[in-house]
């Protein structure tokens, strides 16, 4: 464990708006799940799955880290559309960045810097920017949960760690009960911390 003695858990899924009810409702569990055990939160600081997942950690009193793809608070607001009161901790890109006027390649680094920041990372459906964190998560060997049962997105994950066939050391665990997933995840991301 690190020095406040908890995981540092990436949740990542769909930032749209109009995402079902049960995925949300598969967020907030998740969110709370993290915040019950003690961990921290983390997300690309984004509307939808990412930000119904704070909210469940907020209502249990946990600790949230959000990695924004603007270079301010303020930015942040404008880009995002969501308070950076959200978080305990906003993350966001560096002013001196190469590629700071460029959105899209912020969302990138965000996206790099969020994965790379957690212990373990949680997918909850998505399009193609979190199959891009799940890429990195899989590239950087974390521990990664994906939620299955709702939406496309587990299922073309698991179809692409097949055809790819790529050696990783990340452990993978696709599970369609939010509460048995984070037990897992956590389980897995304690004994390798214990382990290094």
């Amino acid at each position: 464990m690190d020095e406040l003695g908890s995981l540092k858990i990436g949740v990542f899924g769909s930032s749209a708006k109009d995402e079902v009810t049960a995925l949300y409702t598969a967020a907030h569990r998740v969110g709370e799940l993290i915040a019950q055990g003690g961990h921290r939160i983390i997300t690309g600081a984004c509307n939808g799955v990412p930000l119904v997942a704070v909210l469940g950690a907020k209502s249990k009193q946990g600790f949230s880290i959000g990695f924004t793809a603007a270079t301010t608070c303020q930015a942040h607001e404008t880009l995002m559309d969501t308070s950076p009161t959200y978080y305990d901790e906003l993350v966001c890109i560096p002013e001196d960045y190469l590629y700071k006027e460029s959105p899209v390649i912020c969302k990138k680094y965000r996206n790099v810097s969020s994965v790379a920041a957690c212990d373990a990372a949680i997918f909850i459906s998505g399009r193609w920017g979190t199959l891009n964190e799940f890429s990195i998560a899989f590239d950087t060997g974390k521990v990664i949960g994906v939620l299955t049962g709702i939406g496309k997105f587990a299922s073309q994950a698991e179809q692409l760690v097949t055809f790819f066939n790529k050696t990783s050391s990340a452990h993978i665990i696709y599970q369609s009960d939010p509460d048995v997933l984070l037990e897992e995840v956590v389980r897995i991301a304690d004994e390798r911390r214990q382990r290094s």
